[in-house]
Formats: structure tokens, C-alpha cells, sequence
């Protein structure tokens, strides 16, 4: 059961992901991909359910399709949009962070943790932090979910939130399926 979970996502992205497309899209975008899609929950999701993340993927490449944006930007754009979200539905997480790099290197340690708390069962990417310098910190991704674009936008939404102005480096790492990642962020 361990293994099969860690391809599931908390369906606190998924209406996350809805709502994004509802508020920067439109309802008839948002009915659309849900129609071209047809998730078998009808596009019902509760933030502590567990769903396939293929199922976000096709969301995604839907909007895609009718938006002309391409996956890349969409993914980025949903990461940025899911920081802001996440932090203001759970402000006390963030309490004494005063940087992005402050927030990033507690990810793994305190944030992921928390998340599990929150949400039993949820299985979030994992994420190793090393402080290179002052100015720079490196961030190993890990997920069989492949999902570093949104990891970028994520990382992106936590610069923004900060007013950090940051370059973000990407290395894909293994076997190239994107299962783990190098972010080298530099302020």
C-alpha cells in the first residue's frame, strides 16, 4: 500500500488546480476540461481524499489544450498559485520565516511534516536542502510523480511571497524521467 500512495495527491491540489482555472480562466474553461477529462468523481474533490496524479496531469494538459498556454507556464503558473494558497489557508506554518531560504529549508523537516498531520496519508515529494552560501541553496527534488515544474512555481511563489528576487537552476538527476531534480537557487 506504502508504494501504490506515493503516485496519489491530496485533493487539496486538485480544487486548488479548480480553482485557479476558475478564477483565471472562466466557469466555461473550468466545465470544459472537466467534460474532455471526465474524472469518474465528476471533478468532486475533498481536500483529504486521495486521487491519482495522472488524473492532475490530464486537468492540466486540458487546459492546456483550451487555453493555448503551454504545460510548462500552466504547471509553473499552478505552483505559484498553490504557494499563495497554501500559505494563506495556513499562515501559522509560516510563523518566524523571514526568506525564502528560510522557508525552503524547512520544507522537508517541518513544513512536509505538518502536511502529513494535517492531511493523514499524504505523501509529499521529498525535498533535501543544502545551504551552498548566503546566496545560494540547493534543493533536491524526489517524487515518482514528476512533478517539477510545479516545484518550480512553488519555489517561485515562496521568492514572491518573500520579495526575494531569485535565478532558479534546474538539473534533471537519474534516469531523466524527471523523477528527481536539482534546483540551484541564487539570490
Amino acid at each position: 500500500m506504502g508504494f501504490a500512495l506515493e503516485w496519489y495527491m491530496k485533493g487539496m491540489l486538485f480544487i486548488s488546480f479548480l480553482d485557479l482555472v476558475e478564477s483565471q480562466y472562466d466557469q466555461d474553461t473550468l466545465d470544459a476540461i472537466l467534460v474532455e477529462v471526465a474524472p469518474e468523481n465528476g471533478g468532486i474533490y475533498t481536500s483529504a481524499g486521495d486521487y491519482d496524479h495522472t488524473e492532475l496531469v490530464a486537468l492540466v494538459m486540458a487546459l492546456s489544450k483550451h487555453s493555448g498556454a503551454s504545460l510548462t507556464n500552466l504547471t509553473k503558473s499552478f505552483g505559484m498559485y498553490h504557494f499563495a494558497e497554501f500559505i494563506a489557508a495556513y499562515p501559522q506554518l509560516f510563523k518566524g520565516l523571514d526568506s525564502s531560504f528560510a522557508l525552503l529549508e524547512k520544507v522537508d523537516s517541518f513544513i512536509h511534516q505538518e502536511v502529513k498531520t494535517l492531511y493523514p496519508g499524504a505523501r509529499p515529494p521529498k525535498f533535501e536542502c543544502t545551504k551552498v552560501s548566503d546566496n545560494v541553496l540547493e534543493l533536491l527534488y524526489q517524487s515518482p510523480r514528476c512533478l517539477g515544474d510545479v516545484a518550480e512555481g512553488l519555489i517561485q511563489g515562496c521568492a514572491a511571497y518573500y520579495g526575494d528576487k531569485i535565478t532558479v537552476k534546474r538539473e534533471r538527476l537519474g534516469d531523466k524521467s524527471g523523477a528527481m531534480e536539482r534546483f540551484t537557487i541564487t539570490k
